[in-house]
């Protein structure tokens, strides 16, 4: 009986550490946030309805950190994760609410 227990024991502590064969952490990759604000120059905002419709559309997309869009200057600020966004994603957002971006 002692040799089963023993045995059973050996068993269970092998498969336990067999998961972590050819994982070691130090090699794991680790997602780097790619950090970028940018400011998108927005036409067609009218009232502080507009700024709401901008910030909810643009926050929604994936990656986006932060947004703030300014009704006097008619920009958006926006800070985004570069590799899960990019600026393209977040002007589209903005077309998608009805508005135009404009180009200096």
């Amino acid at each position: 009986m002692k040799n089963i227990i023993i045995v059973l024991g050996v068993v269970l502590f092998a498969s336990c550490n067999s998961g972590n064969k050819g994982t070691d952490s130090s090699e794991a990759e680790i997602p780097v946030a790619q950090l970028v604000m940018d400011t998108v120059n927005i036409g067609g905002m009218h009232c502080d309805m507009c700024v709401s419709s901008i910030e909810k559309g643009v926050g929604e997309v994936e990656g986006v950190e932060f947004v703030k869009a300014n009704l006097n200057d008619s920009v958006a600020i926006v800070k985004f994760d570069g590799s899960k966004t990019g600026l393209h994603e977040i002007e589209a957002a903005i077309e998608k609410r009805g508005y135009r971006i404009k180009t200096n």
